[in-house]
């Protein structure tokens, strides 16, 4: 899992358990700090319950961001395999195209490498590749294909067997890229569920922790705030955490990968 993502899982449970663990010294210390105030029906506000509501919804937007996060880690490994057979029957294709242009070039020359349309370099972009070959197979089966006079006497070649090479690696690469595209739709589509669930996290934490550490520094807990409070130079983390990773080169960056 990304750094970015773990440093602002610690820091949104680091503020919350401060929250959780001094509940009642806050509510009391409020109390006493803030009481004398009252003024007639007026009733003290439950400081301790708003801090542990906080802490709760900062814990569940983490949550949610570790969630996103892992469902989008898992989708790049799932790519591993698609690409691999695109890139193989790719590779494949690119081959046997190679070894028939070669072949056709030695008993026919140019005027036959023109007449299969292989006059060109051989593309080696998987659509590209695709493209070649299909349009190789047509030319192959074409019944009216003229086959210019031969370079070397005595050598006859046999159009079919080169089709039956091809038309596997063909379809393998076919399908293939077909698998790659879905797998990029999803991958984009769990990079954008990632991107909202860290934006919706750094909204709430700075939002979150700035309250509970505003609230901590009010009541006299000056370290505990100042533990607590959100970094105003890297989105979703403690100021604490930011300076325990500086200089440390980790290279984290503010847009999800």
């Amino acid at each position: 899992m990304a750094k970015q993502v773990t440093d602002r899982e610690s820091s949104a449970e680091s503020v919350a358990a401060a929250a959780d663990t001094h509940t009642e010294k806050i509510r009391q210390a409020f109390e006493e700090q803030f009481g004398k105030h009252l003024r007639g029906k007026e009733k003290m506000p439950d400081m301790g319950l708003a801090l542990a509501l906080v802490g709760r919804a900062l814990r569940a937007t983490s949550e949610a961001l570790v969630e996103a996060s892992s469902v989008h880690d898992a989708e790049l490994a799932d790519d591993a395999a698609p690409r691999e057979a695109r890139d193989g029957a790719a590779a494949e294709l690119v081959s046997r195209t190679v070894g028939i242009r070669s072949t056709v070039d030695t008993v026919y020359g140019q005027a036959g490498l023109k007449a299969l349309g292989l006059d060109g370099r051989t593309p080696t972009d998987s659509k590209a590749i695709l493209e070649h070959a299909r349009n190789l197979i047509k030319q192959l089966a074409e019944p009216k294909l003229v086959w210019p006079k031969p370079l070397q006497s005595g050598v006859k070649l046999s159009p079919a067997v080169w089709i039956g090479e091809l038309e596997g690696p063909v379809k393998r690469l076919a399908e293939a890229r077909k698998d790659v595209a879905r797998e990029e739709r999803e991958l984009q589509a769990t990079g954008v569920a990632k991107a909202k669930a860290m934006s919706a996290q750094d909204t709430m934490f700075s939002g979150g922790a700035g309250f509970i550490s505003a609230t901590l520094a009010l009541v006299g807990e000056r370290d505990l705030a100042e533990k607590t409070r959100p970094s105003a130079r890297r989105a979703g983390t403690t100021a604490a955490i930011e300076e325990a990773g500086a200089g440390a080169g980790d290279g984290t960056a503010e847009i999800p990968k």
